[in-house]
């Protein structure tokens, strides 16, 4: 619940960027990349969960990042794309360990033989957020004006908090003794940018893993947040027909992912998985180079639902691939490491799709490059299936 809360605050950014943009005269996608600088800001702070965690505790950890991310959100009421790309970099900052921290304690309380469907049940929160924000948030503006949007995500986001304080014990890792193990004194004392840096150090039976993530995330920016513009900006659906849509592609993320996690379970490959889901988002960006404002609401409901699958399914199979390769002493280091590195591709996802679309001068071309790497990683983890040996738990 409390994840749902805190996406409210990430997919608030996203939805507040056209009524932003009418209010400079800047373009609907120059607020788009507010999602870069929330994961500048993930990027670094997830890399640290283990020391937060250490510091304040897996209660306190999480507490003091919600308060933080509904303090930050108010920072958009000055209302420029300065004010907005500070903002959601603040609000990063925060975010980026309360996945990780969540991530585990569900790992660590769940049935291997569950785990997958547990985390994915998890992981279904920024959907679920995106459904209610999608259809709510684009009429309040619409009436109240873009400020009472800036307020309503700030006071959802708090909401968090008061679930924690509420019921701790339900965000408390059971033996907080895997977090409190020694600091290596050694690489502590080689200064704060080496610490950061080695962070982002990737054990070698995870480079594939994590390479593969690295292109999920940059296709979760082009199909999930992108789209949303691209109905506005290029297809010409209204504000609230393009709020459904966007809520629709949410529904499909709320109802992927479990579907996901179960088979995963089921079947016990969380590889096999991947692969289906990277062949689904090459379908899926398909559709959208296709995609006329003539369609009819059942193939726009239908293009949604893919999207939302594809781009949203991959976070907790991810996840659960890393609990079958990481040890359980070093699940929630690991996990936030791994959060750290996606962040170098949801970072780099935003510009590069401007980039695209300033280029090229509409968002097709941007559709099939994301075809291509989702084939690229397609291919590339059916090799790691067929050449790889036994898994070895990381220990980096």
């Amino acid at each position: 619940m409390v994840q749902t809360f805190a996406a409210a605050g990430f997919m608030g950014f996203v939805l507040i960027a056209p009524n932003l943009a009418t209010a400079t005269g800047l373009a609907e996608r120059d607020f788009g990349l507010a999602v870069t600088f929330i994961f500048m800001g993930t990027a670094i702070s997830s890399a640290m969960t283990g020391t937060y965690m250490r510091w304040f505790g897996s209660v306190g950890a999480q507490a003091l990042a919600v308060v933080w991310m509904a303090g930050t959100v108010l920072i958009v009421y000055v209302g420029t794309w300065e004010a907005t790309m500070f903002a959601a970099f603040l609000f990063g900052l925060g975010y980026g360990p309360l996945s990780p921290i969540s991530m585990t304690i569900v790992t660590e309380r769940t049935p291997p033989q569950n785990r997958g469907l547990f985390l994915s049940i998890r992981q279904s929160s920024q959907p679920l957020a995106g459904v209610i924000l999608g259809r709510a948030l684009p009429p309040l503006m619409l009436a109240y004006g873009w400020q009472a949007g800036v307020l309503s995500i700030s006071v959802a986001v708090a909401l968090g908090f008061l679930i924690i304080f509420i019921w701790p014990s339900l965000f408390r890792l059971r033996d907080e003794r895997t977090i409190r193990a020694p600091v290596d004194v050694t690489s502590r004392n080689r200064g704060l940018l080496h610490a950061i840096a080695s962070r982002f150090i990737v054990p070698a039976n995870l480079r594939v893993l994590w390479a593969a993530g690295v292109i999920f995330a940059i296709t979760q920016v082009g199909l999930v947040f992108f789209t949303y513009i691209y109905m506005l900006e290029e297809v010409k659906l209204s504000p609230i027909a393009a709020g459904i849509f966007a809520s629709n592609l949410q529904v499909a993320g709320l109802l992927g992912r479990p579907v996901f996690g179960w088979i995963c379970d089921r079947i016990g490959r969380t590889d096999v998985v991947l692969i289906a889901i990277a062949l689904i988002s090459v379908a899926s960006s398909y559709g959208l180079v296709l995609v006329e404002t003539t369609w009819s609401a059942w193939a726009f409901l239908g293009l949604a639902l893919a999207c939302g699958f594809s781009g949203q399914g991959w976070n907790a199979v991810f996840t659960a691939a890393m609990s079958e390769l990481v040890p359980r002493e070093k699940l929630a280091e690991m996990n936030g490491r791994a959060f750290a590195f996606l962040s170098l591709g949801w970072m780099s996802g935003a510009p590069f799709c401007w980039y695209l679309i300033e280029v090229f001068g509409n968002y097709r071309p941007l559709y099939v490059v994301v075809m291509a790497l989702n084939l690229a990683v397609a291919i590339l983890l059916t090799i790691w299936i067929l050449t790889r040996r036994k898994p070895e738990l990381a220990s980096a």
